[in-house]
């Protein structure tokens, strides 16, 4: 390990250098030597993806559990769908999500589906960052395709999420990760990288702009205040209490930044936020490992950190919002469903940052 780079001025050329890696983000894609699939181009990535992801009525399946298909996955998936304009695959997504994980109280949608389980949705609760991805993509694919419908559904899921999920805690406007499970009287339990930054955005423009605007407000603000262990990382769980405004580590699960949390900078980068106070860490933690091999995860309270190196996703963020020099994303053929949605939501994500 090598010693942190604690000069603010070598941090600040790293994060002005960002536009370059971006420019190498978008034309270097996918090297194909070894274990890697080779892919010319983005459109190639995305047809990769869907062979391997997506069923034929568009069931985005998370292969590291099996049967499993997630809100978030069928969000990313349509997401992607609008980014390399597939029309085709978008309309299969939406309509297998809308029939079979659309809540009929509400305009949210259920976690998760079980293929070899009765009923296949057993849990009714919602993911927020589910809902926000869902909403995001039927926003852009309204407007990309003239679809003025669509629109119409979005702005339905973003006023449940208003309604039911944005809450007034302790002085904060805060995004509840679910409807069930994470408030009680005295405790919020907030996972910050379902703050889906240009969802949140999109919402200001179609629903309540002031409330979405101090929501995204309090967000940012909260990200900024969630600094833990030697880096100063953000966990993937955090809790507020009444008593106390300062966020602390959430009990229940391992105290890290792992895979949850290395997405909150790049939501934060795709909604134009990720300013230079808050990507230091990120930078920093980045540039500790002189062979490059980044940990899966670092335990925000010991600083013990995985004895397995992140997987590519994590490095194709890195890429794109300016953290990490040189390195090519790639697409291995190991890869699970999750590390191969952050390497094209990192291409998404640089295709926005030039426009």
């Amino acid at each position: 390990m090598k010693n942190v780079m604690r000069d603010p001025a070598m941090a600040t050329g790293l994060l002005h250098r960002r536009l370059v890696l971006k420019g190498a983000f978008c034309t270097s894609l996918f090297a194909a030597t070894g274990s890697y699939t080779f892919a010319a181009t983005a459109d190639d990535l995305w047809e990769d993806y869907k062979q391997r992801f997506m069923t034929p009525d568009g069931r985005i399946i998370d292969a590291h559990e099996g049967v499993a298909s997630h809100s978030e996955g069928q969000g990313y998936g349509m997401l992607f769908s609008v980014a390399f304009n597939d029309q085709s695959s978008f309309d299969r997504l939406w309509n297998w999500t809308a029939t079979a994980l659309r809540r009929p109280q509400d305009a949210l949608f259920s976690w998760r589906y079980l293929n070899n389980s009765v009923p296949h949705v057993p849990d009714h609760n919602n993911a927020t960052d589910g809902d926000l991805l869902i909403a995001l993509a039927l926003t852009s694919a309204a407007k990309k395709w003239q679809r003025p419908q669509l629109l119409t559904q979005a702005k339905q899921i973003y006023s449940s999420i208003r309604k039911k999920l944005l809450v007034n805690f302790n002085g904060r406007l805060v995004l509840l990760p679910g409807l069930s499970g994470f408030l009680s009287p005295g405790k919020a339990t907030l996972n910050m990288s379902y703050y889906v930054i240009p969802s949140m955005r999109a919402a200001q423009e179609l629903d309540d702009a002031g409330i979405w605007t101090k929501a995204i407000d309090d967000g940012v603000a909260l990200i900024r205040q969630a600094r833990f262990g030697r880096w100063g990382l953000p966990p993937d769980w955090l809790t507020l209490g009444k008593d106390r405004d300062i966020p602390e580590i959430a009990t229940g699960w391992p105290p890290r930044f792992s895979y949850d949390a290395i997405r909150v900078p790049l939501y934060l980068q795709w909604g134009g936020m990720l300013d230079l106070d808050i990507a230091s860490p990120f930078v920093n933690y980045w540039h500790a490992y002189a062979s490059g091999i980044l940990p899966a995860w670092i335990d925000l309270k010991t600083d013990e950190t995985a004895p397995y190196g992140a997987p590519e996703g994590f490095h194709a963020i890195g890429a794109v919002c300016g953290f990490e020099n040189g390195f090519s994303p790639t697409l291995s053929r190991s890869a699970d469903y999750y590390s191969s949605s952050l390497v094209l939501l990192s291409n998404i994500v640089a295709r926005h940052s030039e426009n």
